[in-house]
């Protein structure tokens, strides 16, 4: 049986911002079904499709750049993969890009991601002072909406505000983490996030494509 795993590019924009992770991988599993793909599938009483995400996308963000592996029992075009995927898709969800994987190849595995988020201009004022603060920290310490403790200045590889675009590139972390919310609350923006605030992930850089992250 010939099996081919292929890496997959889509976006996530509009109001499917407002759906979770877990709904995001049940609407992609029904496209799979509609495109009616050769899926590879799991072992056991309930069968699942052998699909892999680089990461979860907060609720709320939406993306330019994610990321995902599948398994197929075929070997497919990767532009014939992305039509029919298209093809049955939703409004917002859309497959960018295919690249089948050699035999062997590692798993994805995240590196960074790049986020930014129009800041409202009432709100820009003493914003850059407070980014030099942050960015010249050895160490800021914040409390996620769960009450734990994490380290926030870390994981943060680059932040910039170039007029009203805010721009963050945060190192991939394990265990506790600051994501770009935590970010935003060092900042004092953290009640505007989904009221004058909305975040979009721009780019997804993964371990084995050897780019180096940047904004």
């Amino acid at each position: 049986m010939v099996r081919r795993r292929y890496r997959l590019r889509f976006s996530k924009r509009g109001n499917l911002r407002f759906i979770g992770h877990r709904d995001l991988l049940r609407a992609i599993e029904r496209l799979l079904r509609r495109a009616s793909l050769p899926v590879a599938k799991s072992q056991g009483f309930h069968p699942k499709p052998r699909t892999s995400y680089l990461s979860a996308l907060p609720l709320g963000f939406s993306s330019d750049d994610e990321a995902m592996e599948l398994i197929l029992e075929d070997d497919l075009p990767p532009e014939n993969l992305l039509e029919r995927l298209n093809a049955v898709s939703v409004d917002g969800l859309e497959f960018l890009k295919a690249v089948p994987l050699e035999d062997g190849a590692p798993k994805q595995q995240p590196l960074a991601f790049a986020y930014d988020a129009t800041v409202p201009e009432a709100l820009l004022a003493g914003l850059r002072e407070k980014i030099d603060s942050f960015m010249s920290a050895k160490s800021v310490e914040v409390v996620k909406p769960n009450g734990k403790p994490v380290e926030a200045r870390a994981p943060v590889l680059e932040l910039t505000l170039e007029g009203t675009e805010l721009r963050v590139l945060l190192a991939a972390q394990s265990g506790p983490e600051a994501g770009l919310r935590e970010i935003l609350a060092c900042l004092g923006l953290e009640k505007e996030l989904f009221r004058t605030i909305f975040p979009n992930r721009t780019r997804s850089f993964i371990e084995d494509e050897g780019v180096r992250p940047s904004l």
